[in-house]
């Protein structure tokens, strides 16, 4: 995901929290969750991401989230697309 797409810092307890789908975590993407969640390190960053308005509008919409290292993207998960 590009960086300009990040659009708030969050964490994983808040995600967690939220995430809450037929009681797992992340519903039927909690395996995939798992996944992402293992590739974080000490000094990372857990950012929320949506592309711009315009590829919702043509149905190329993505959300999720991004792990930020350094300043950079490294890894992402969708949550939710058009």
């Amino acid at each position: 995901m590009l960086k300009e797409w990040l659009t708030q810092k969050t964490t994983i307890e808040e995600q967690e929290a939220k995430r809450q789908y037929e009681g797992k975590t992340f519903g039927l993407m909690h395996t995939e969750w798992e996944r992402f969640k293992s590739k974080i390190i000490d000094g990372d960053e857990l950012w929320e991401f949506s592309s711009p308005p315009e590829t919702w509008e043509r149905l190329a919409g993505r959300e999720g989230l991004s792990i930020v290292r350094h300043g950079e993207v490294i890894h992402s998960i969708v949550t939710a697309m058009s």
